[in-house]
């Protein structure tokens, strides 16, 4: 039995606002947007029929590791409304396509890289973004894995011509910062390390006044070339019995067979009645004789009697 106000309430206001059936009006729920259906819904970032790969199909967004075109547009009422009614905008049709982003450290180089060499740490000529740390002097060579060096650490990498280590302490004269070789010098690797000395034979006289030429690579001599007899061999030592005129860096200018220890000879002495070797006198009264002796200097004497 309904109260007297009930039946009187349902008789003059509208059934909307009062249940006069006795039961509740049930409304089902909207329907949850389908991912999937080409259809971009507020909340979707990809879509398509069927869904590609990197678009997750439970949520319909972009999964990590992947970029999906075109973008979703912002909508025209910044709120999901279509701007002017304020009603829900229709969803537009959409059709993703989704790409796989380069992974840098894969020791893949992919789109973007200029390198990889399997880790994605800067430092070691190849960055964490995988580009080449040239601004650092480093240069790698595109292979996969990527290799990279630099001038000054200790090691001859390709477009070097010597490589002291400088970066790492061992600065030697010889070889420049860019790992090129100072002219007049000669670098080659010395158990495990570059060192650098006077190039003998190029004309250049290195001496101990040559900064960073130590005592057992300083040069005798150097008179631009190789070839021995000349006074200077081809160790660069002055030859036996052989002087050398040598002012750093010139050119060396040597002589041999004169000196203490030369064996020069000695010509045009004259000795007046000195001779040693045996000869013969003539005594003609008022004649002249001659003795004459063949000594070492070659004198010759001669005398005259009555």
């Amino acid at each position: 039995m309904r109260p007297t106000w009930f039946v009187l309430a349902c008789a003059i206001l509208p059934a909307t606002l009062v249940n006069c059936g006795g039961s509740e009006t049930k409304t089902d729920p909207p329907a949850e947007p389908a991912c999937g259906d080409a259809l971009l819904h507020p909340g979707e970032t990809c879509e398509g029929m069927p869904l590609p790969e990197g678009c997750d199909p439970t949520t319909c967004t972009v999964q990590d590791g992947y970029q999906c075109s075109p973008p979703p547009p912002e909508p025209a009422g910044g709120d999901g409304t279509d701007g002017d009614s304020g009603g829900s905008a229709e969803p537009p049709m959409w059709m993703s396509s989704c790409v796989l982003l380069p992974v840098c450290g894969n020791q893949v180089i992919e789109d973007g890289e200029q390198c990889d060499d399997g880790d994605a740490s800067s430092g070691d000529g190849c960055s964490e973004f995988c580009q080449v740390e040239t601004e650092d002097g480093w240069t790698c060579d595109g292979a996969e894995p990527t290799e990279c060096w630099r001038c000054g650490d200790g090691f001859l990498d390709p477009g070097e011509e010597c490589d002291t280590g400088f970066l790492l302490g061992n600065d030697i004269e010889g070889c420049t910062d860019e790992c090129t070789i100072v002219p007049g010098w000669e670098c080659f690797l010395v158990t495990g390390q570059y060192l650098c000395g006077p190039l003998c034979g190029d004309g250049m006289f290195f001496d101990n006044s040559i900064p960073g030429v130590t005592k057992g690579f300083a040069e005798e001599c150097d008179d631009g070339n190789l070839m021995p007899g000349d006074g200077c061999d081809a160790q660069c030592e002055v030859e036996v019995d052989c002087i050398c005129e040598s002012t750093a860096p010139e050119t060396s200018v040597c002589e041999c067979g004169v000196g203490g220890s030369s064996s020069g000879t000695d010509s045009g002495a004259t000795d007046s009645g000195s001779g040693s070797g045996s000869g013969s006198d003539s005594d003609s009264g008022s004649g002249s004789g001659s003795d004459s002796g063949g000594g070492s200097g070659g004198a010759s004497m001669t005398s005259s009697g009555s």
